[in-house]
């Protein structure tokens, strides 16, 4: 197996440690997953079934049910151990939230309260205002949606919202933008060892709580292998690694092809460039840990190497990034996740390695603050409306859609950068059809979901969730 390319003397290359081989490996478990035995066994064997699944492959007569059936055992109660690839993560020890305690974010007391009850919508003059202040903002008038903000400050409730309080997810979405917004919590809070565990948990809450992070797996997963067809080698440039976990499920299906055919297993490199700033050393650590241990488990050579890279400072790509003549480079990106921002400078790069596949994952919050603000306040919703915690939504809230308004309220006032889409265009890229196989296992992965406000569309060359008449998260395929 290839070692971790880390350097720790080259500036642009961020140190990580390398993962321990002496710890025994854990289960094969993730969000989607092929090779694990179905919980209802009470099983964590990290052996492949002897009799695997089909390939997922656009096939008409495929029985779609049952292949989610098999990936989705995750989503009913169990007594068994959780299944998702983050609680794998979890369970290692690096990033258990009871660890610390006294993080002013974590309240342990929330695990106890009882369901809020549901609040009457907002009065209209009230919405009415809000979205003037989001239009306002959008316009590139900051100093007046600030105002309005600051008008209606009495009006929004404080997050986390206090116990046996349950505020409209729309007032809630808008207090998180009035906090991005007004002194003195204007400015992003860096962040420390301490909200990694808390980050991890809040992503691992909204994997298990709604179908967005499973849809966004399973879409990107299919147009991956949709693309990269049997190619041995592949180098995966990530722009928005996180804790990893949209990766594994591209691991298993490799592995699983691979043991069908009885041939050599694929090369798999991951690169992630990371904005200054942007993820905390300790973050970066799980991640390559994490992914270097599940690569070996399925018995896949594998490297992973994380890069600096700041196009607000050079439009050349950073040190160290390259592909090799018989590499396949496929590229995640991502917009509106609260952690990377597209620019033209990056597609520029990514042009330059000449990818057989983009992915591009958007979440709709680079649109603007009135997106912004429906986007939140619909996920909200959605959470309300599924029985989602108080804890749950919490971490959700400050974990998952702060990070989002922090990044688009850091430009404030200036023009709004096109949709990515429209980048890619611009840049020569064109959009590739979203395939049955993909469309089929979102309509799968609804039929599971206890929630019914939640739908697919298909948008020209994009496949959407939807909740109710508010876009969540959409995935599109781009090839130059």
């Amino acid at each position: 197996m290839s070692s971790s390319s880390c350097h720790p003397h080259n500036p642009t290359t961020l140190p990580l440690p390398e993962p321990d081989s002496s710890k025994s490996p854990e289960p094969t478990s993730v969000l989607y997953n092929r090779s694990s035995p179905s919980t209802s066994l009470g099983s964590c064997s990290s052996k492949p079934p002897e009799d695997p699944p089909p390939p997922i492959a656009a096939d008409d007569d495929c029985d779609w049910d049952a292949v989610v059936d098999m990936h989705m055992h995750m989503l009913a109660p169990a007594p068994a151990p959780d299944s998702s690839f983050l609680r794998w993560i979890m369970d290692t020890g690096y990033a258990d939230a009871d660890t610390f305690p006294d993080h002013p974010s974590f309240d342990s007391d929330l695990l106890q309260l009882p369901m809020p009850m549901p609040s009457d919508h907002p009065p209209q003059p009230l919405v009415d205002d809000l979205l003037d202040a989001a239009r306002l903002l959008d316009a590139g008038d900051s100093t007046s949606a600030r105002e309005i903000l600051a008008r209606l400050n009495h009006r929004l409730p404080s997050l986390p919202s206090p116990p046996g309080h349950a505020h409209p997810p729309l007032l809630r979405a808008a207090a998180l933008l009035r906090d991005a917004l007004l002194p003195p919590t204007a400015l992003p809070v860096s962040s420390t060892p301490l909200d990694v565990p808390l980050k991890l948990a809040a992503h691992k809450a909204l994997a298990d709580a709604s179908p967005t992070v499973q849809f966004t797996t399973f879409t990107s997963t299919q147009a991956f292998l949709d693309a990269l067809g049997s190619a041995r080698r592949l180098h995966l440039l990530d722009f928005d690694v996180g804790f990893g976990a949209h990766w594994p499920p591209l691991m298993q299906e490799l592995a699983h092809h691979w043991r069908r055919a009885a041939g050599p297993p694929p090369n798999l490199k991951v690169t992630a460039l990371v904005s200054p700033g942007s993820s905390h050393p300790l973050e970066l650590h799980l991640t390559n840990e994490s992914l270097t241990r599940f690569a070996a488990e399925l018995g896949i050579p594998f490297e992973f190497t994380a890069l600096v890279f700041d196009p607000l400072s050079s439009a050349s790509p950073p040190l160290g990034l390259s592909a090799a003549p018989d590499e396949a480079v496929a590229v995640h990106l991502t917009a509106g996740s609260g952690a990377f921002s597209p620019a033209p400078a990056h597609l520029r790069v990514v042009k330059e390695l000449r990818p057989a596949v983009v992915v591009c994952v958007d979440h709709g919050c680079e649109r603007g603050a009135l997106n912004l603000l429906q986007s939140c306040a619909a996920l909200l919703e959605s959470l309300d409306a599924a029985g989602a915690s108080p804890d749950v939504v919490s971490k959700v809230e400050q974990f998952v859609l702060r990070p989002r308004v922090e990044r688009l309220a850091v430009g404030g006032g200036d023009k709004l950068p096109p949709p990515l889409q429209s980048m890619l265009a611009s840049a020569g890229f064109a959009a590739l059809q979203v395939s049955n196989a993909a469309e089929a296992q979102a309509e799968c992965l609804l039929r599971r979901t206890a929630s019914h406000g939640f739908h697919v569309e298909k948008r020209q060359a994009a496949l959407a969730l939807w909740w109710q008449r508010s876009e969540l998260v959409s995935v599109s395929a781009w090839r130059c």
